[in-house]
């Protein structure tokens, strides 16, 4: 008679499609017998040595372990949430003008700080650049016409001085020349005349240099680039001259995320062009219910775990310090926590969600504790496997001496030590396998649930 465990060792024999390789019989053993083939059931037991679990047996069944860990479960609260990017990892980069676009990155492109991410096509920024150049024409008008003055007062005083010196000679023989005197009178009487002009042109030098620091700073407004370095060159070779077209560059890395405009299109003067976004300025945002507000602070150890299933490890924790949100959602009565974590993961993206678990004491008491998912109800009785430390590849079936739970994780009593492993997903299988009977005289049970006669 064919026993309930064989039944459904063959159920899963075909779901599975493949059998163990290390259960191959040698070369030249006889076919196995009618008898053989179908064995008298034995008395149902534990099996004694564990469940073998060779590679084949866990790629096959999907089985994966989870370490023990010592946690406070009794002292930890968790709360759902998910990654967000606050605002200050979000730079929008508009149009200073308005103009033709061409695009220098693409949608997704990782860019240092000081990339040119477009340039504009701007009949503004000609506008903006002819003005400087009106500017820079002023400042040499007014040095040209200060010159004037300057020789002017120069030539004036030098007339003057040798005027003075041909009237002390004919003053030093008792004689006077009323036209010397006249002229040198006239040319004194000049002087104060020459140095206002000489102000005056000096004056308006000035103001011609502020406003050509004006139409500079302008174009530095415009185009994001210092004024020292649009000074830089001289004449013609000077660099805010030999900006043929309105460059935006990054203010700091990041990631492009979205582009406003195809490649050629034409923008108004303000509007978005792309927005770029710093992913390492992620965290993690939860929701508690205000009736817990008085169990958090500020500085708290906290930590972002993800969920369960999926290809991210249910121990692959981000710790970080908790802090907590100004405002309160009166509607929803929940006061939002925050994390920023210390290090960050490949699955710490915007969007994702995950749980924000936080001990609410600085010296929780910590035990044992693994996967409440790990756990499985056999009858009456609840067991583990626990990942046999002599031997990786047999798991070991234990009756859990469970405490605290927190839906997540569950403390044990005994029964494990630090850096043991427990069967997480395919623990089901292994209860199977090990639940209430043992195998015939001469025969064993495979992890997947295969009779096989011993050999």
């Amino acid at each position: 008679m064919i026993t309930n465990k064989f039944f459904f060792g063959c159920v899963a024999a075909v779901a599975f499609g493949s059998a163990l390789a290390g259960c191959v019989k040698p070369a030249g053993t006889a076919p196995a017998t009618a008898m053989e083939a179908a064995p008298p059931p034995a008395s149902a037991a534990s099996p004694e040595g564990g469940i073998p679990i060779p590679g084949a047996v866990r790629d096959n069944l999907g089985i994966t372990f989870a370490k023990v860990e010592l946690r406070a479960v009794a002292e930890t609260r968790r709360i759902p949430g998910q990654f967000e990017l606050p605002p200050t990892a979000r730079q929008e980069y508009r149009a200073p003008l308005a103009g033709r676009i061409t695009l220098h990155v693409a949608q997704f492109d990782a860019v240092e700080a000081g990339a040119l991410l477009f340039t504009i096509d701007s009949p503004q920024w000609r506008q903006i650049q002819h003005e400087a150049v009106e500017a820079a024409g002023d400042i040499a008008m007014a040095q040209a016409a200060l010159a004037v003055a300057q020789a002017q007062r120069n030539e004036a005083q030098s007339s003057l001085n040798k005027q003075e010196e041909r009237l002390g000679n004919l003053a030093a023989v008792n004689v006077r020349n009323a036209e010397l005197e006249a002229a040198a009178t006239a040319l004194r009487s000049s002087l104060p005349r020459l140095d206002a002009e000489n102000r005056a042109q000096q004056t308006a030098l000035l103001e011609a240099e502020e406003h050509f620091a004006s139409r500079l700073n302008a174009l530095s407004s415009v185009t994001g680039i210092p004024v020292d370095a649009l000074r830089s060159g001289a004449g013609d070779a000077a660099a805010w001259r030999s900006l043929a077209a309105l460059e935006v560059r990054a203010h700091q890395a990041g990631v492009v995320e979205k582009l406003e405009v195809a490649p050629g299109g034409w923008l108004e003067e303000g509007v978005l062009a792309m927005t770029l976004v710093d992913p390492a300025q992620v965290r993690f945002r939860a929701e508690a219910p205000q009736a817990d507000i008085l169990l958090f602070r500020d500085g708290m150890a906290a930590r972002v775990v993800p969920p369960r299933g999926g290809s991210v490890d249910l121990q692959a924790a981000l710790p970080g310090t908790l802090a907590l949100g100004i405002t309160a959602d009166a509607e929803d009565r929940t006061l939002p926590l925050y994390v920023t974590p210390a290090e960050l993961a490949p699955w710490a993206k915007e969007g994702v969600g995950g749980y924000l678990e936080i001990e609410l004491t600085e010296d929780p008491r910590k035990q044992f504790a693994i996967p409440l998912a790990s756990v499985m109800q056999d009858g009456l009785e609840h067991v583990f496997y626990r990942r046999d430390p002599a031997d990786p590849d047999r798991a070991l079936r234990v009756l859990a001496d469970l405490g605290p739970s927190d839906g997540r994780w569950v403390v044990l009593k005994s029964g494990v030590k630090e850096g043991d492993e427990v069967v997480l997903d395919g623990a089901y299988a292994l209860k199977l396998t090990s639940s209430g009977q043992q195998a015939p005289s001469g025969y064993h049970y495979h992890a997947d649930g295969q009779l096989h006669k011993n050999h």
